[in-house]
């Protein structure tokens, strides 16, 4: 076995060790049985008795989900950044390094759509529990209005496909490693396994697989051949380092996740010569060292914290047994409105003399029994209301405890009140959600911490983009190759 063979299989087995650790916790089952009853499939397969039986879905989950994920998300969020303390005669410099700064984050965090990585992000947090930013550089991406390939980029990994060297401790940035999990497609592994020198020999140990851990009930494409990949970031000597891998073969070597200095000068240097007839575009090249990354490009939060781990728990977990009391509630209304509208008949054998009854509105049916009592309906119990007593107290009382309340959701409160009153009450209605925003804009501060740190390594030559301030646009020029201290 060669020691490629021998560094995947490692990795390979931590990411099973961790796949354990999610197990103890029934993580798997619990965050499937979330996802189908917030996306409507809330009633177990029909079996032979209950085939006939209503099965209405009154999705409570769905509605104070899509409530709360609303209210956290209702302030916009932007990064500002601020200068730490700074040498004599440097005040000017760091004020307007960190404007420089909060200018391009509030480029990029357009550029990547944030603000849909996180919708995406809450609501995982609220259905599963845990959400999980991750970012990196993006190669397929143009940066700027220059256009330049490469940029920053963002994606939200499920709970399910990440483990932790140790999951009892809830910073990210103190873990030994993390793996994330993906599947890919065969032909592109091998040709980024070809270009990071892998032999043809070893090449051939990238095969597709099954996915065994499939989540979610998920299917993949016929025709197409996946498999799974495991990208492990590690630090050596305080600088974050990463590297892909299958169950047999490393796809890419560990590799620096700050860029490669002498690599970045010699690809500006040739975007620079093929652009002498052309306008000058203002690349400004690069020194030799850029900024160490030392930073996990990942963040890692709960929407309710978990005792001892960094799973957290969703909001839909704790409503299930709820939801199952009002839809059942719900369809035995349901039955018994059907049971009164089409009651079963009663029928001696000879009442009808072989012919059929077909339900058609006005039939004439033939009762030729001899006592003229053959057909007659069997009487089905009185209808109850306590059903729909039931499920609408279960109803309020969720909502109420769950702070889904009329005012905090925006429903009608009362055409007898004034505006005053309604703000009033709406304001007091978001005050236990103003502790998840509060850690929602905690989370964007290591977010913030994270883009600094790409900005200085990556964006190291001038890129135009543009300001937009009191409806008027301006264009600047950004270089982080100027801020090699510290500036947030």
């Amino acid at each position: 076995m060669s020691s490629r063979e021998e560094i995947a299989q490692k990795i390979w087995n931590d990411w099973q060790k961790g796949l354990e650790y999610q197990q103890k916790l029934h993580l798997k089952e619990t965050c499937e049985q979330c996802v189908d009853f917030f996306e409507g499939r809330q009633w177990p397969k029909a079996t032979e008795r209950t085939k006939n039986m209503p099965r209405p879905v009154i999705n409570i989950i769905k509605f104070i989900l899509n409530g709360k994920k609303a209210n956290i998300l209702s302030s916009k969020i932007s990064m500002i950044y601020k200068p730490l303390i700074y040498s004599e005669g440097e005040e000017d410099f760091a004020t307007n390094g960190a404007s420089s700064f909060t200018n391009f984050a509030n480029h990029i965090n357009k550029e990547i759509k944030q603000e849909d990585l996180d919708n995406q992000a809450i609501l995982d947090g609220l259905k599963k529990g845990t959400y999980v930013y991750h970012y990196f550089w993006d190669t397929e991406k143009k940066t700027g209005m220059a256009k330049f390939d490469g940029g920053l980029n963002g994606q939200i990994i499920d709970c399910l496909n990440i483990v932790f060297a140790n999951p009892k401790q809830k910073d990210e940035q103190k873990q030994k490693w993390i793996i994330i999990q993906s599947r890919e497609n065969v032909n592109t592994l091998k040709k980024i396994a070809e270009k990071s020198g892998i032999s043809k020999t070893e090449l051939e140990l990238i095969t597709a697989d099954d996915d065994t851990e499939k989540n979610y009930n998920s299917e993949e494409q016929d025709g197409e051949e996946y498999a799974t990949v495991l990208t492990r970031y590690f630090r050596k000597k305080g600088e974050v380092y990463y590297t892909k891998s299958t169950k047999n073969m490393i796809i890419q070597e560990e590799t620096s996740l700050t860029p490669d200095a002498n690599k970045v000068k010699i690809e500006l240097d040739e975007k620079g010569k093929s652009n002498e007839d052309e306008e000058d575009v203002g690349i400004d090249k690069p020194e030799i060292e850029p900024s160490k990354i030392t930073l996990y490009p990942i963040v890692v939060d709960s929407y309710e914290e978990r005792e001892k781990s960094i799973y957290g728990i969703g909001e839909a977990e704790q409503l299930i047994a709820i939801q199952k009391s009002i839809n059942f509630n719900y369809a035995m209304m349901q039955m018994a409105s059907q049971n009164m509208g089409f009651p079963k008949v009663l029928m001696r054998p000879v009442a009808l003399r072989g012919k059929q009854m077909t339900n058609t509105p006005g039939e004439i049916i033939t009762d030729y029994s001899p006592n003229f009592d053959g057909v007659r309906y069997l009487q089905p119990p009185a209808f109850s209301s306590t059903p729909l007593t039931i499920a609408d107290k279960l109803i309020e009382i969720t909502r109420t405890v769950t702070g889904a309340t009329e005012v905090a959701s925006g429903e009608v409160i009362g055409s007898n009140m004034s505006g005053s009153a309604i703000v009033a009450l709406q304001t007091q209605a978001k005050v236990p959600i103003e502790d998840m925003q509060r850690r929602f804009w905690r989370t964007h501060e290591k977010i913030a911490r994270i883009w600094e740190q790409f900005f200085k390594s990556y964006y190291r030559f001038d890129v135009p983009y543009v300001i937009e301030k009191d409806n008027t646009k301006e264009t600047d020029i950004f270089n982080g190759s100027q801020y090699q201290k510290e500036v947030y």
